[in-house]
């Protein structure tokens, strides 16, 4: 697969990276910080973009042309919303007029229908920025692509567990680490069985016993009953 990482220099981007080549994969990288950026050059294709600019994005899109995207960006002070939500906007927007359809976005837990499960802590926290995730992820949505949004519970940067697990259930709630993150990603964009779903992803130690009938999205068992509904 031919993917592009928005993000990827990021701290759940480089896993992204790593694993991405690691399964074979040819990685493309755009981002902002051209400094940073190029710390991936050698392993990865690089391009500078402007995340606020739908043509600029458009533009690396036509020019490194990807199968697939995964959007891993968000802000921190005061550019959180900006990049969060028009960022976000101008990849779905510009992936739609390059034809790229498959697009994957990491939002996050407490955004969407997710909101009424969170603690009032991460709320009070960051709700600005949860809101514009959710509006992000309603752009998305709305839009004519092959979507997956992926909301992830709190990140760690611990070694992986191998226990991360999706969820197609917005009460699932808890922690998972950035690289065990990473690999779920992975296999949900190259997982058609994911297209159209908002997928909660948590460490399976961390979900609360209550309530107990929230359910794994077993990618494997959901492909194969795709193919099945085909036949």
């Amino acid at each position: 697969m031919r993917i592009v990482i928005f993000g990827a220099t990021g701290r759940t981007g480089r896993h992204l990276v790593a694993q991405g080549v690691a399964r074979g994969w040819t990685v493309l990288v755009a981002g902002r910080d051209e400094a940073r950026l190029n710390e991936l050059n050698g392993i990865a294709g690089v391009a500078r973009v402007d995340l606020a600019d739908t043509s600029s994005v458009a533009a690396v899109l036509n020019g490194l042309k990807p199968q697939a995207i995964v959007s891993t960006i968000g802000g921190a002070g005061p550019d959180a919303l900006l990049i969060d939500e028009i960022g976000n906007n101008a990849i779905s927007d510009a992936a739609l007029a390059c034809g790229v359809r498959r697009v994957l976005q990491v939002s996050s837990l407490a955004c969407g229908d997710s909101r009424a499960y969170a603690s009032e802590r991460i709320v009070a926290a960051i709700g600005p920025v949860l809101d514009a995730k959710t509006r992000a992820e309603d752009h998305l949505r709305h839009s004519a692509l092959d979507w997956t949004i992926v909301r992830p519970g709190g990140l760690t940067d611990g070694e992986p567990t191998g226990q991360g697990a999706l969820y197609d259930d917005p009460r699932a709630h808890g922690r998972i680490a950035r690289a065990d993150l990473a690999t779920l990603l992975l296999d949900a964009l190259a997982t058609p069985a994911s297209i159209g779903r908002v997928l909660s992803a948590v460490d399976r130690s961390t979900l609360p016993a209550e309530p107990a009938d929230i359910a794994e999205f077993d990618l494997a068992v959901a492909a194969s009953a795709s193919r099945a509904a085909t036949r």
